[in-house]
């Protein structure tokens, strides 16, 4: 009797895992959870320099504290230009900009633009030695990109103009551009530059926009590889704005509705000017903010607070899964961007190799190749500490 109670017991037990087990599979199934899913966060930010010099350091930090406190926190974070005022002591506020942000995330884990106000490629360069070493030859470190999770991260150099002084991406960059873009089998392409393509307020008309057939020939490639968001500084406001048909002209025709979202609020002086408000759907917020992007697959969804923490916008934006793409797993990214790495093991030898990151766990650094037109300019004699000294 007390061996049929004791199978009994065993019984039910075994009954009740299996029924738990089951429920708890019926509801992650409802709530659209795959094992499998290519899942990561990570955050834009831009234009934290001061008002008058260097930074505006207590916005920054408050910004990058409400960034930390993120659960989970981001994998990496992108910053749209402008960091600091520059002028003669440019290294000098790009090296304490490092400084202040690597107190909240190791510095390998941040992926600035060259902007206007540190327009010195050179030196944006040295100081930030850590970025990927996919580059365009002859812009040094301002034009590179990374592959992290299903998206490639593209950083493009706005700050280069025409014979006319205009702001431009010219052809250059653009053949680079659309070499990268074209068959590299990502479901999502984030784009990120300083001067926007439309600006809308106070740089409106001495932007991208000043050279308005170079700026079309760029965002025709945008539209042809329908990428996921253009990412922007230079007008210290948030505002996000759609380029559709609507803005056809100089013989390009757009059939892709892609957004263009400026990040300009982490320190500069804010101003909400609008003298264009074709097709903007939220904006110009003169509040200092960071946006959040959660990435699931083909979903992508931005959401964007201030500096309270309130949310300014959210959307999301999809894009079919390329099933046959061969994917880099959530955690590593190109020299040094895994967010588990410590900042100095792994480095950019400044002579268009990188070292192979040691084995921390579960996630490695690939190990990036340097090809074609990606080489990068050699910049390994000079030193941050050179940079200073002069």
């Amino acid at each position: 009797m007390t061996i049929n109670r004791s199978k009994k017991t065993v019984f039910i037990a075994l009954a009740t895992i299996l029924f738990v087990s089951l429920l708890m599979s019926s509801y992650v199934g409802s709530k659209g959870v795959d094992a499998n899913a290519i899942s990561y966060r990570f955050v834009v930010m831009g234009d934290s320099r001061g008002s008058s010099d260097g930074i505006n350091e207590s916005t920054l930090r408050s910004l990058l504290s409400e960034v930390e406190s993120l659960e989970p926190k981001p994998d990496f974070i992108m910053f749209t230009g402008d960091q600091v005022q520059g002028g003669s002591d440019v290294a000098g506020e790009l090296v304490e900009w490092s400084d202040i942000v690597d107190d909240y995330f190791p510095i390998n884990k941040y992926y600035p633009t060259l902007g206007n106000h540190e327009d010195d490629e050179i030196v944006f360069s040295v100081v930030f030695d850590h970025l990927p070493i996919n580059q365009l030859r002859g812009y040094n470190s301002s034009a590179y990109y990374f592959d992290y999770g299903n998206a490639r991260f593209i950083t493009l150099n706005s700050n280069r103009k025409d014979r006319e002084g205009n702001y431009v991406i010219d052809e250059e960059q653009r053949a680079w551009l659309e070499s990268i873009l074209d068959t590299n089998g990502k479901t999502h392409n984030f784009v990120q530059f300083h001067v926007p393509a439309y600006p809308i307020g106070s740089h409106y008309g001495n932007s991208l926009d000043e050279n308005a057939g170079e700026r079309d020939a760029l965002w025709d490639i945008f539209d042809k590889y329908n990428v996921t968001a253009v990412m922007t500084g230079h007008e210290h406001n948030y505002n996000r704005r759609e380029i559709n048909s609507s803005f056809n002209d100089n013989g390009y025709e757009f059939e892709n509705n892609i957004y263009q979202v400026t990040i300009g609020g982490a320190g500069a002086p804010l101003t909400s000017t609008n003298r264009d408000s074709r097709s903007v759907e939220v904006g110009p917020v003169a509040n200092y903010h960071y946006m959040v992007v959660d990435v699931l697959d083909g979903v992508a969804e931005f959401t964007t607070y201030d500096i309270n923490n309130n949310i300014l916008d959210s959307f999301t934006v999809e894009r079919q899964e390329n099933n046959g793409a061969a994917e880099l797993p959530v955690g590593e990214t190109p020299n040094s961007g895994s967010a588990e790495l410590p900042v100095d093991e792994t480095t950019n030898t400044g002579s268009g190799n990188v070292t192979e990151a040691p084995n921390t766990g579960s996630s490695d650094v690939t190990e990036a190749t340097n090809t074609g037109s990606s080489d990068v300019t050699d910049t390994s004699n000079t030193e941050v500490s050179d940079l200073l000294d002069n």
